[in-house]
């Protein structure tokens, strides 16, 4: 497992997670699937969030407490199953769902993905909290911005720590 180094200071935590390398290994569609998983925080507080939990999403839970972090919620970069829970060419996903029966927390989406994520996600409107592209959200004293990569279509934001340059 590899551990990014914090970007401009020790406050900010950061950690890129893999399936099969990092979590679900037993899992073969997650192998296949080859999705990542982040983990965003502030090292000061242990408040973090996760990024697209999906699969065995105890497993990533269990990665950051290790790292003596605590989820304190969830950033949805899109609905799709593989990245929040949901069924997918007749597979079903644990994800965002299965996170809150462990972790009492909000998922923060795109306000466009609000509908998509209430059919797909099996979460209903009151544990979404949406937001407009462009809007920053405090993770302890680290500032996130939920602004959608380079290559990507409106309507799929994805966090990046504010010191980070773009392009994860």
């Amino acid at each position: 497992t590899r551990t990014r180094e914090p970007m401009d200071d020790n406050r900010s935590y950061f950690r890129q997670l893999l399936t099969r390398r990092d979590w679900a290994g037993g899992n073969d569609f997650a192998t296949q699937m080859v999705n990542f998983s982040y983990a965003i925080g502030d090292r000061a507080t242990g408040a973090c969030v996760l990024v697209d939990p999906a699969w065995h999403v105890n497993d990533l839970v269990d990665i950051v407490e290790a790292d003596g972090m605590s989820v304190e919620g969830v950033l949805a970069t899109h609905y799709h199953a593989d990245h929040v829970g949901g069924s997918i060419m007749g597979h079903d996903i644990e994800g965002v769902a299965a996170l809150l029966e462990r972790v009492d927390c909000p998922i923060h989406v795109q306000a466009a993905e609000v509908p998509w994520m209430e059919r797909t996600a099996d979460v209903t409107a009151d544990q979404l909290v949406a937001h407009e592209p462009g809007a920053v959200l405090a993770v302890g004293d680290v500032e996130v911005t939920l602004d959608g990569p380079a290559g990507r279509p409106a309507g799929r934001p994805a966090g990046q720590p504010a010191s980070q340059s773009p392009g994860w």
